[in-house]
């Protein structure tokens, strides 16, 4: 039997501007909409946020939203990020870095709702299956 453990890292930010800032791109120039299915379009969201960070000088666009349109004159789509640039300034282990114990504080809540989560999901998946086999 196998087993292993895993120890968070958690990685402090700080913002670069404490303005919302905005950023425009046209990805996919030239594709017709028809052509873009729904994960190039997860992949141009992703593109966007990607060259924002660029353009800001950051690592990431915190609380970044999406505006995506459709480009008539140039096809592709018009994606429009908008968010608070920032960057990584430290890593430390949970609950060895300065704030210490306050890791768990915000932490343990999101460990708990995954956990939730996931154990939801496997009921779903569970009763699904024996749905299944009770109809065969």
């Amino acid at each position: 039997m196998s087993e292993f453990f895993v120890r968070p890292m958690v990685a402090e930010l700080q913002m670069i501007n404490k303005d919302c800032q905005e950023w425009s791109f046209n990805i996919f120039p030239g594709v017709s909409l028809s052509d873009i299915s729904t994960a190039m379009l997860e992949n141009a969201k992703a593109n966007a946020a990607f060259k924002a960070a660029k353009l800001a000088g950051a690592d990431i666009i915190l609380g970044a939203t999406f505006y995506v349109i459709n480009n008539e004159k140039t096809k592709g789509l018009d994606v429009t990020v908008r968010g608070y640039p920032a960057k990584y300034v430290k890593f430390h282990n949970y609950g060895e870095g300065q704030m210490g114990s306050d890791d768990s504080k915000w932490i343990d809540p999101l460990q708990n709702g995954a956990r939730i989560r996931a154990i939801s999901v496997d009921n779903k998946q569970n009763k699904a299956v024996g749905n299944e086999t009770r109809n065969k």
